[in-house]
């Protein structure tokens, strides 16, 4: 296939000072131009991932879904106790205000 070559001298850890870059493959010739269609470029085949890897990504997502689900229904438990809570407070300011009315009445009573 089609590859790069790698020089001792560069040791392919240090950039060289120049960028002499070289490439190797049977069909890519001086002078040969018409070679040049036959170099494709390199197709990942998908029968080489293997099964193992499969069976874990799917059960690395059936576990986030798993989770996601349980945060929806903990998120829609929390949003109900927030609304209920809401209203109980309503309710008891409600009262406080009705409460402070009969106070001040019975005051008025009691200072007479």
């Amino acid at each position: 296939g089609f590859r790069k070559v790698v020089h001792i001298e560069q040791g392919g850890l240090v950039k060289p000072e120049k960028d002499d870059t070289e490439f190797q493959h049977p069909h890519f010739l001086r002078g040969q131009e018409h070679l040049l269609e036959n170099i494709k470029r390199k197709v990942t085949n998908v029968s080489s991932i293997k099964n193992e890897d499969v069976k874990v990504r799917q059960d690395s997502m059936t576990k986030l879904l798993t989770d996601v689900q349980l945060m929806k229904g903990k998120q829609e438990s929390m949003d109900s106790k927030l609304i209920a809570m809401k209203h109980e407070n309503e309710a008891l300011w409600r009262e406080v205000v009705t409460l402070r009315q009969k106070h001040t009445q019975q005051q008025k009573v009691v200072n007479k």
